[in-house]
């Protein structure tokens, strides 16, 4: 009994900082463990909370992740049912249900987190608004459970599309949101703002005239840009980019038909930018190459039969690429009485396979966008608010 009591205490110790191995070494292999195993391991004492909400590991867990693959982070569409987020492992085929009411948030605005939705991500931070206004726009870990407000645009146009872009400046070291939004008086116009997170004001931005972006996906951050398919099928440039570091916009070049049953979406498979081609049997996988000094190129990488007749009932989106032998969709079925129904699916071009991920307690109908988990806290990346309290839910 007391050789064990001796063990627990020489345990504790160890726990309060004065460990075998050297801090720099236990911050490497503990920011390799699964996020969930991080999280219960910040109650073991005050030492190893504190070291885990240390810049240091902070930076160290999310170089460990950007090496891992992806996860999703899926929301209900259905406002009903938005109160809840899932963070899905595909892989295990697991999913963590994450209530918003349980986030706290850092205002003193009088609002729910719950009637926002998820629009983009970055590093571990979620980027919430509501599809039809302006304000309020919410950054959020749902791993530490922190959020916050951006500074309010106090606009009163009525909306009929809000999009959100959110990267990272390599160049300054600051996260930056892009809004994209389409006003009921010019319905076929894209305006845009940009926020740099510590501001504390939105500034308009001096897009390219007459540019539409597509509604069917969110922007893509790549190579320190964020990428949009424009939605006109008769300009030969249909790719608008921004770079952060610059903030200025440009346009890729590629060539696409003109056929309404085309559809195209922008995704980041493996390290490559790629233009998601589909109609209603083949998928063609473009990749984008090059850079604005010396221009872009769109190059046909693969092509495949998918043995299915698509249509506007029953369609799919390209989630992610889990190996260069096959795509992880995301299948959308409609109904006779208009109900729509989602779920995943493995598809094997090789094998010509459909193999469904039997993952229980999602929604019926969702959004998914793709998430690595992180202990970035936007608590520390507004300074402009550091003087708001925080308001802790019940």
């Amino acid at each position: 009994m007391k050789s064990k009591r001796r063990r627990v205490n020489n345990y504790n110790d160890d726990a309060q900082g004065e460990a075998i191995l050297p801090p720099e070494m236990f911050c490497e292999v503990l920011a390799r463990l699964p996020v969930e195993s991080i999280l219960r391991f910040r109650s073991v004492c005050k030492s190893w909370c504190r070291m885990i909400q240390s810049p240091f590991f902070i930076s160290l867990q999310l170089g460990v992740t950007k090496n891992k693959p992806c996860r999703f982070i899926v929301q209900s569409q259905r406002e009903i049912d938005m109160s809840s987020l899932y963070l899905v492992d595909i892989e295990d085929l697991k999913a963590r249900e994450i209530q918003l009411e349980k986030i706290k948030c850092r205002t003193r605005l009088k609002f729910k987190l719950p009637a926002l939705g998820v629009r983009c991500f970055c590093d571990g931070l979620l980027c919430m608004a509501s599809e039809k206004r302006l304000d309020p726009v919410c950054i959020c870990n749902p791993i530490t459970k922190e959020s916050v407000i951006l500074p309010l645009s106090r606009s009163k146009a009525h909306l009929v599309r809000h999009k959100l872009a959110f990267g990272f400046d390599q160049s300054s070291g600051k996260y930056k949101v892009i809004r994209d939004y389409r006003t009921s008086s010019n319905k076929h116009l894209s305006k845009f703002q940009i926020i740099t997170l510590g501001e504390s004001s939105w500034r308009q931005l001096n897009a390219p005239q007459n540019l539409c972006t597509s509604d069917w996906d969110a922007a893509v951050f790549w190579n320190g840009s964020l990428h949009w398919i424009i939605d006109d099928k008769t300009i030969e440039e249909p790719i608008l980019a921004f770079d952060l570091s610059s903030e200025t916009f440009y346009t890729i070049p590629f060539h696409r038909l003109c056929f309404s049953h085309e559809c195209y979406e922008l995704q980041v498979l493996g390290a490559s930018l790629t233009i998601v081609e589909h109609n209603s049997h083949m998928i063609k996988i473009w990749e984008v190459a090059g850079n604005k000094a010396k221009g872009f190129s769109a190059n046909c990488r693969e092509e495949h039969d998918t043995y299915v007749c698509w249509n506007k009932y029953f369609f799919y989106k390209t989630i992610s690429q889990p190996s260069y032998k096959s795509f992880m969709l995301q299948v959308c079925i409609t109904d006779n009485n208009n109900v729509k129904k989602d779920w995943f699916t493995r598809f094997v071009p090789e094998k010509v396979r459909y193999f469904h991920q039997d993952i229980h307690g999602l929604p019926d109908h969702f959004n998914t966008a793709h998430f690595k988990p992180s202990f970035v806290s936007p608590n520390a990346l507004l300074s402009v608010q550091s003087q708001l309290p925080v308001l802790k839910s019940s």
